[in-house]
């Protein structure tokens, strides 16, 4: 996986829209666009904004994930994150959640059984997001 490709995973994941990101970034809305279409590598000025805004490391959305996974982060600040990332997902889904625990237990449940089995059937590269 690319870096945009990347970027738009965690974009995604955080709830933040192209032109929110652009935005917070310092970045064209266009660029973005532009560099998942062409699938390039943008400038380190450009990719360490981009890291900054998603709050994720570099090392991650060049691709080099195992860096990642050896940063150290304190106890404190890890869980932190954990919380607002989990808030943030929330957040997100939020709407989904609350329609989905309106319906009757009979509909509701076969629907959480086929998400379940989705997610189970999905290759395990494709559930971790190391930015998570």
């Amino acid at each position: 996986m690319g870096f945009w490709a990347k970027v738009e995973q965690e974009r995604e994941y955080q709830g933040l829209s192209r032109k929110e990101l652009a935005f917070k970034a310092n970045i064209t809305y266009q660029g973005i666009g532009l560099g998942l279409e062409r699938d390039s590598m943008p400038g380190a000025d450009t990719a360490i904004k981009i890291s900054k805004v998603l709050d994720v490391p570099i090392e991650y959305l060049v691709g080099e994930e195992k860096t990642k996974i050896q940063l150290s982060f304190s106890e404190e600040n890890s869980d932190e994150n954990i919380k607002m990332r989990s808030i943030n997902l929330y957040k997100k889904n939020q709407q989904l959640i609350e329609n989905l625990e309106k319906l009757p237990l009979s509909i509701k449940e076969p629907i959480i059984q086929m998400v379940k089995k989705l997610a189970d059937n999905l290759e395990p590269s494709s559930t971790l997001n190391p930015g998570h």
